[in-house]
């Protein structure tokens, strides 16, 4: 790669990574996580071994490139041994894509693992993101390695003949102005952040915005509340 080109990753592959299913093996039992969601069985997990962090990653497949399966799984014992002392624990776990039509990656939890280490492991073993969970509550988010690319004219082609028509006229207004991000994001969400104008008081916000950033649980009215008890104005745009 030349010195001055930056990699970076597309919104198809981003959202390929948030609705994936990361599978974690327990000997007698499995947790599931996926992104932007907490996990109940992670959190008393976590709890069991005293700790509060951790991070679901691999080292198949660099960036997303395809090895043949001898190849993967080597590099897979390798960060299994690197890991170890980073970290108390380490559970092994596979991530598979929502469909689970593509072949598995085998994969680890580490628990109490800090995430300077983690960032170490992604890139020495070339992965464009990883799963953090930053603290015992089970809350799993998405760290990306590299920035989000801007999408090919295709990719954003394919993408918009998707929408429907209010859609795309709220997306000319610029509801939300970083259309990379929509691309990445579930139908559900892209129908909350392109129309704040119908926001429910009563019902739960996503658990994360579009790109990704953390937000506390509740609902729209207890995040009123939170911006006018810090002198904000709750804003639509």
């Amino acid at each position: 790669m030349d010195e001055l080109e930056i990699r970076t990753i597309s919104p198809k592959l981003i959202k390929a990574y948030r609705e994936a299913v990361y599978v974690v093996h327990l000997g007698d039992r499995e947790i599931a996580l996926q992104v932007n969601q907490a996990s109940s069985q992670l959190a008393e997990l976590m709890k069991e071994w005293e700790v509060t962090t951790a991070a679901f990653l691999t080292a198949f497949n660099p960036y997303s490139q395809t090895l043949d399966a001898q190849e993967n799984e080597a590099r897979q014992k390798t960060m299994w041994a690197d890991a170890l002392p980073m970290c108390p624990r380490i559970f092994p776990g596979i991530g598979r894509d929502k469909d689970d039509q593509w072949p598995h990656e085998l994969s680890m939890l580490t628990l109490g693992i800090h995430l300077d280490d983690v960032k170490v492991l992604a890139d020495r073993y070339e992965q464009n993101a990883f799963l953090w969970i930053s603290n015992e509550n089970g809350f799993v988010s998405l760290k990306l390695r590299h920035p989000i690319g801007e999408p090919a004219n295709q990719e954003l082609h394919e993408w918009t003949l998707g929408l429907s028509q209010v859609h795309m006229l709220a997306l000319l207004r610029g509801s939300y102005p970083d259309v990379k991000w929509l691309m990445t994001i579930s139908e559900a969400e892209l129908e909350h952040w392109l129309f704040p104008q119908y926001w429910d008081l009563n019902q739960p916000w996503p658990l994360a915005t579009p790109d990704g950033t953390a937000i506390s649980a509740g609902t729209e009215m207890d995040r009123m509340f939170k911006l006018t008890a810090s002198g904000l104005e709750k804003l639509y745009s």
